[in-house]
């Protein structure tokens, strides 16, 4: 009796050995490598643009620091930038590399006359920078202000 009880047992977790190898944590998709999801995650919506991430000073600046850039068509950018910001984003940059920029973009990013937001959702904080070209680039820096 004991023995039967204790070949089911190994039975059953010989089954869930296998079925955990097959499904390994490669399978699933990792946030840190999924724009979308990333933009989620700081209080932004995904725009229904092709998204990447880009390497900027926040590499370097902790456990949950990303910056995910994307541009596509002035209209499809207002609608986003209207979505996550509803009074808009009226501040206009005054010169290139602003110092707030610089420290989570890096240099070169934004120029003048650019609009430039900043601020925090909950735990998380932002830097977005809109170009003004006729397919502006967005580059949205976020970073955990909780250590």
């Amino acid at each position: 009796m004991i023995r039967r009880c204790f070949l089911r047992g190994a039975a059953a977790l010989a089954t869930v050995s296998l079925l955990a190898s097959a499904c390994s944590s490669t399978d699933v998709p990792s946030i840190a490598d999924n724009p979308g999801m990333l933009l989620s995650e700081g209080g932004f919506t995904a725009p229904d643009l092709d998204m990447q991430l880009v390497g900027g000073p926040l590499e370097d600046a902790g456990e949950w620091a990303h910056i995910v850039a994307f541009s596509g068509p002035a209209p499809t950018i207002e609608d986003w930038v209207k979505e996550n910001f509803p009074g808009g984003i009226n501040s206009r940059a005054e010169s290139d590399d602003l110092q707030v920029v610089v420290a989570q973009l890096g240099e070169g990013v934004q120029r003048k006359g650019d609009r430039v937001a900043s601020g925090a959702h909950g735990p998380v904080a932002f830097v977005v920078v809109v170009g003004q070209e006729d397919e502006p680039t967005v580059h949205v820096a976020m970073w955990s202000i909780v250590r």
